[in-house]
């Protein structure tokens, strides 16, 4: 019987540090990128992994912001905020996420002998969905439309990677199915019973991924719950890091595993979507396989410097529920529903 994957509150994920704990030239930093003195600062958030500075701020001229700040003690941060502000100046007003305000970066030295970056942005209404509910998605649904629609093409000012030449950068990733049926890596824990007895067929949609995944329009890349922010009927993307150029379909298809896991028929909205709709059903399993390698081959993995552990289990969680459907689109799994 498979181990079932373990439960993850995506609204508890991370402990991140308080205002009162950044150097004052961070604080500093921050002020002048929202452009007036910082007068109270919330609780930071506890959602994500990466485990910097994030918080609601309130501005001596009444404005309210957002607020992210990291160091060189986690290098991931540095060079995903330094992406963030870079997408952020570029979107096009159409996109749903909230704007840049401003942004910095303070060398090695003037604060604390690490180097830092803050990006300061509006702050988004609204509620992570979790767990995921019909209402929520037909939101996320509308934003992914009105996403997809105004970064097509993609802004050149983004100068993004393509999804084939992005994922190809990992060729441990790429071939994570091949290196499970050679007994090179484990199969990590709470996943579907048929998965080893599928593995070539798994490798080979991940191998024909990059003829399904070639397209005109900028993604996100990372839509989960805690990068989405839902209110009323409208929602908000935010986190926008890791954006790559695709087909359009890709951010949608990305959240119907986790919604379909929490009870939503995303077989319905597969069908009737006009992101979806005529879309070849390869080129999702093609995804699914590829999103599914790419958890699975980082699952069991040290954390990055800086990054929390419930990372690892959110990838066993979306291995599980990406695989779990694909296995049903393809009849590969004994029960749709089967959780081990």
């Amino acid at each position: 019987m498979t181990t079932p994957v373990p439960d993850l509150d995506y609204t508890a994920t991370v402990v991140r540090p308080r205002w009162d704990q950044l150097p004052l030239d961070v604080r500093r930093a921050v002020g002048a990128a929202a452009g007036a003195r910082v007068e109270h600062a919330a609780d930071p958030v506890t959602s994500g992994f990466s485990g910097g500075f994030a918080a609601v701020l309130r501005l001596a001229d009444g404005r309210r912001v957002f607020a992210k700040a990291g160091s060189s003690a986690n290098p991931h941060l540095l060079s995903a905020y330094a992406q963030e502000a870079v997408v952020l100046s570029a979107l096009p007003r159409e996109v749903p996420a909230p704007r840049l305000v401003g942004s910095a970066s303070l060398r090695e030295g003037q604060a604390d002998e690490r180097a830092w970056r803050v990006v300061v942005t509006e702050v988004a209404p609204g509620r992570m969905p979790h767990p995921w509910t019909e209402t929520d998605l037909a939101a996320v649904h509308d934003a992914c439309v009105a996403s997809a629609a105004a970064l097509t093409p993609a802004p050149a000012a983004m100068e993004l990677p393509g999804m084939p030449e992005d994922y190809g950068r990992e060729p441990e990733t790429l071939g994570c199915f091949a290196a499970l049926a050679a007994g090179e890596l484990p199969l990590t824990s709470g996943q579907p019973a048929w998965v080893m007895d599928r593995l070539p067929e798994l490798q080979a949609l991940v191998d024909g991924s990059a003829a399904h995944l070639s397209g005109g329009t900028a993604n996100h890349c990372d839509l989960r719950a805690d990068n989405v922010l839902v209110d009323g009927a409208r929602a908000l993307f935010v986190d926008w890091n890791w954006l790559c150029v695709g087909p359009p379909w890709t951010d949608f298809v990305g959240v119907l595993p986790l919604a379909r896991a929490d009870g939503v028929d995303v077989d319905v909205w597969l069908a009737r979507s006009e992101l979806t709709r005529g879309v070849d059903p390869e080129s999702v399993d093609a995804w699914l396989a590829a999103v599914a390698a790419y958890m699975l081959s980082n699952a069991d993995q040290p954390v990055w410097p800086g990054g929390t552990p419930t990372v690892r289990i959110h990838q066993r969680r979306y291995a599980r529920t990406f695989l779990d459907w694909l296995g049903e689109r393809r009849g590969w799994a004994d029960s749709p529903t089967s959780r081990g």
